[in-house]
């Protein structure tokens, strides 16, 4: 296997590195604002015209998306290891604990909607 710092600064290998790292960066921050706006904000973007209050379950996925991303965006940048490494590892794995845990909120959410449909379709008969 060959060590990276043996090679040329401008070998085909490096450079493919370079792009991908560039283009995770760009991802991530594009996530880290959407976390902010999701966090700070609390208004889902694609829904415009919805102006229901906000639930918790949304801040709550944006709080996700700033520490998995986040901690991608660390990683990318400082290529941490030992100790470093394994808390970055530990903030992505409660970032994706929460996104569960979102889902599953949201699932609940939208089956007791659907419960209290059939319940006032009932009344109404």
């Amino acid at each position: 296997m060959l060590d990276c710092k043996k090679r040329p600064l401008n070998s085909p290998a490096r450079m493919t590195t370079a792009y991908v790292q560039i283009v995770t960066l760009v991802l991530a921050g594009v996530a880290l604002v959407m976390g902010a706006w999701l966090l700070i904000i609390g208004k889902r973007p694609w829904r415009a015209g919805d102006h229901s209050d906000v639930a918790p379950r949304v801040r709550l996925l944006g709080l996700s998306y700033i520490l998995v991303f986040g901690s991608a965006m660390v990683q990318v940048i400082t290529q941490p290891s030992g100790v470093e490494a394994e808390a970055l590892g530990g903030l992505m794995v409660l970032g994706g604990l929460i996104v569960i845990v979102v889902v599953y909120l949201e699932a609940r959410a939208g089956r007791m909607a659907m419960h209290e449909d059939r319940l006032d379709n009932r009344l109404r008969s």
